[in-house]
């Protein structure tokens, strides 16, 4: 939406620095994973609900699977659903990684005083 609109409805412009920030950090966006239209979240039409994924995570968004569905007469937000599937592969690479950290080892230490 242009920001005249935002200002012809009395509300403030949308900030986007957390979600650049985020992408930035190496979030992925569910919203990445949508068919060709998506509508906001809100009644307003702008988008302030977000599932996000680490790409180090063993599971990922299914591609077409991001939707805005109307929660109209319930809340002004409405209900976000994407599908998630379990990368098998990384799971099995992290459990692999976890058994061959070194273990670490409790020494006491006692002070002997003579």
């Amino acid at each position: 939406m242009p920001p005249k609109y935002y200002e012809e409805i009395g509300k403030p412009t949308p900030k986007v620095e957390v979600m650049k920030f985020l992408k930035w950090k190496g979030f992925k966006d569910a919203k990445d994973y949508a068919g060709e239209y998506v509508q906001g979240t809100c009644n307003y039409g702008t988008r302030v609900d977000y599932i996000l994924n680490l790409p180090d995570l063993c599971c990922k968004f299914v591609p077409q699977s991001y939707s805005v569905v109307s929660s109209k007469g319930t809340s002004d937000h409405h209900i976000v659903k994407v599908e998630i599937v379990r990368e098998v592969e990384r799971d099995q690479e992290r459990v692999k990684r976890r058994k061959h950290k070194v273990k670490e080892k409790v020494v006491r230490i006692t002070n002997s005083f003579s």
